[in-house]
């Protein structure tokens, strides 16, 4: 005989009493979703002129989280989700709300997974699971006429600040620097820490990618990377930064555009995190010769370097001995710089010998 668990039990009842109330309130529609890949419900928004109802196109994605004793401290209720699902609720283009239902007193209460996420990002590159409080307030009856309608039209500021996410996806995958700028002048409007999202959201991609990106994607990737370091590289970590270049006993093309655009932006911060000797621990040496080069030489950019590459000292002691760029290779650096940027100062350094 077909058999069902008692959480299965409990997850069929919540959805149930979730989707009831939605399609109790006269300003929604609440439709379940054939296929649960994470997505429960979706609830539509309703004009009404007239007594005549007419869909909106205002729409909430719902996840159900049934349970028959909520954990309740610090004013609010607490449910534990895989950061994987984070990760996905987090690119959506439509607001994704945590219903936490409790089936034995009927309550409900909502949890704006992308706002909440806002500021956070990095909770969501550490443990496979984390533990999120749903304020008590946001109880779901009270906020169908005000809070929610908000959400689901994209009129607050959480939602501003997906769209300039959406933005910088859009015109990042073709790189676009006048767009990327404008981009950013309205990321630095909102003051909210919305460059962790951005960033993290650049080097997700980069990584998704693979080993093998073509020449011209990687060149596209490290313009955004350069432009976003520029800006706000000095609200980025160590291991922020590392994730961005380090890839296994290599480093990411890219990454590197990352790296010079963070001291050319901000070479006095850049310094302060001794990623010369984080880079000497991981054997990422040609790196580590990077920061020592990039950091004795800060009151230049990488386009001044690149115009006096010539004439400046380039020999610094790394992990693996005293690296540098050789006479004979500087004028091979000046010709290919404008292609290749600073990675062509790594592909040319040797050893020097005592």
């Amino acid at each position: 005989m077909p058999k069902r668990s008692v959480s299965q039990r409990i997850g069929d009842q919540a959805e149930h009493l979730a989707q009831g109330v939605f399609l109790d309130a006269p300003n929604w529609v609440c439709r379940t979703q054939s296929h649960d890949f994470g997505i429960d419900l979706e609830a539509e928004l309703i004009d009404i002129t007239q007594g005549i109802e007419e869909l909106s196109g205002a729409l909430v994605k719902i996840q159900v989280k049934g349970t028959l004793k909520p954990i309740y401290r610090n004013r609010g209720y607490y449910v534990r989700l895989k950061t994987d699902y984070l990760k996905y609720a987090n690119q959506f283009r439509i607001p994704v709300l945590l219903l936490l239902v409790n089936v034995r007193s009927n309550e409900i209460y909502y949890l704006w997974l992308q706002e909440y996420l806002i500021g956070r990002e990095d909770i969501i590159y550490g443990a496979r699971s984390v533990l999120l409080k749903v304020p008590e307030e946001n109880e779901l009856m009270q906020s169908l006429q005000h809070a929610l309608p908000e959400i689901a039209l994209g009129v607050g500021k959480a939602s501003q600040f997906m769209a300039v996410q959406k933005l910088f996806e859009v015109f990042s995958a073709k790189y676009d620097s006048k767009a990327l700028g404008l981009a950013s002048d309205l990321l630095e409007h909102l003051g909210e820490d919305g460059h962790v999202a951005i960033f993290n959201g650049a080097i997700d991609k980069l990584i998704k990618r693979g080993p093998h990106l073509s020449r011209v994607d990687s060149q596209e990737f490290g313009k955004v990377l350069a432009d976003l370091a520029r800006r706000f590289g000095d609200r980025l970590d160590v291991e922020q930064i590392l994730k961005m270049v380090v890839r296994g006993d290599t480093y990411s093309l890219a990454g590197l555009d990352g790296l010079l655009g963070l001291y050319d932006g901000f070479p006095d911060y850049a310094k302060s995190l001794d990623l010369a000797r984080r880079f000497d621990e991981l054997g990422l040496y040609e790196l580590s010769w990077y920061s020592r080069f990039r950091e004795a030489h800060s009151e230049l950019d990488s386009m001044s370097i690149w115009l006096k590459i010539a004439n400046l000292e380039t020999a610094f002691e790394t992990g693996s001995g005293t690296l540098h760029i050789p006479r004979e290779a500087r004028d091979y650096c000046t010709v290919k710089w404008p292609n290749r940027a600073d990675a062509v100062y790594l592909q040319s350094l040797r050893i020097k010998e005592p």
